[in-house]
């Protein structure tokens, strides 16, 4: 329909026409008269630019509730058999300043990588080579260091096709054809949920080789660390590098992770912090303890890298999606 390309009154001259030349009254003097008009007018409409943006225009960056911030110029590969589709949305894609490079197949797509590594992949699944092609680059991408996020651009739609990339870390599912819009929301999503956390944590461990071995994992991906050995020296601590989420052990000499949890909880400044225990303890009575202070997470010792920081992310990503939602029904209720 014409209203799909923002012609909306021509698409209501050109229904008009339509069911005019149905109605079998088409012979009149009358009707060809208004039929003539009613072309006029609708050649007019097309002629005139529809009311949408111009293409030297600059489309606005749509509104994003994600905590971390999308990259200025970020590069998008977009791997897809059909390049003039692809192309299209690349000139699209390039008015929000995204850098765009389009790959036709699997073997273009790998080489495209190996040169200029993207900070997101748009990938189609399907490709006459082989049917499975797509779910093996996104499985590739899921195995660099530190992945690549990858949004799914399909005309296939099956849950069990949902369930498979999810499995293989895709970050966003989109069914052909989409609009442009919704492609640049879910590669902001992807980007921002990949991008460095930028979140300062405070890790209090009376273990220096702990502290260590955390300082290891949690380093790399960009964190700034404030870590603790002595927990009497906590209170001053936590208020000079005020983080956003705390780990802590459960046995200190002195004050228990379980003490300085429930000091945090009775503050009102720290209502929301995050607070994750760590701890070789597993008895169920420690565990319910740990919780009952106001714990958010509890991870087991020895640490195992890969699940120590999903928990870490995870809760990071909740706590300022649910600090966004209090700060959005503040201002609601001001605005009122």
């Amino acid at each position: 329909p014409l209203g799909s390309f923002g012609f909306d009154q021509a698409s209501i001259k050109s229904r008009e026409i339509e069911q005019i030349l149905q109605s079998g009254k088409k012979g009149s003097k009358e009707t060809i008269a208004h039929l003539s008009k009613l072309v006029v007018e609708l050649r007019q409409q097309l002629e005139t630019e529809p009311n949408l943006p111009k293409p030297t225009e600059s489309l606005p960056l749509p509104t994003f509730h994600s905590p971390f911030p999308i990259s200025h110029s970020p590069r998008l590969l977009i791997v897809d058999d059909d390049v003039t589709l692809a192309q299209g949305l690349g000139s699209e894609l390039a008015a929000w300043k995204i850098q765009v490079e389009v790959a036709g197949d699997i073997s273009q797509g790998r080489k495209a990588i190996a040169g200029n590594r993207p900070d997101v992949v748009l990938l189609d699944l399907c490709f006459p080579e082989s049917a499975g092609n797509g779910f093996e680059l996104l499985e590739e991408l899921k195995t660099t260091e530190p992945p690549v996020p990858v949004v799914v651009f399909t005309a296939q739609e099956s849950f069990a096709e949902r369930v498979r990339v999810a499995r293989l870390g895709g970050r966003g599912f989109l069914q052909k054809p989409v609009a442009p819009q919704k492609v640049m929301d879910a590669i902001a999503k992807a980007l921002q949920q990949s991008g460095p956390p930028q979140a300062k944590l405070l890790i209090v461990d009376d273990d220096p080789q702990i502290l260590d071995q955390l300082s290891t994992v949690l380093e790399p991906w960009g964190f700034q660390l404030t870590l603790l050995n002595d927990p009497q020296q906590f209170w001053e601590t936590i208020e000079e590098c005020t983080p956003d989420l705390l780990i802590l052990d459960v046995e200190m000499p002195q004050f228990s992770g379980i003490d300085l949890c429930q000091v945090v909880r009775n503050d009102p400044r720290w209502g929301e912090l995050p607070v994750l225990f760590l701890s070789a303890v597993q008895d169920a009575e420690t565990v319910q303890q740990v919780f009952m202070a106001g714990a958010d997470d509890y991870v087991q010792k020895p640490i195992r890298a890969p699940e120590l920081l999903a928990r870490v992310l995870n809760r990071i990503e909740r706590s300022r999606l649910r600090l966004s939602i209090i700060a959005q029904k503040n201002k609601m209720l001001s605005d009122k």
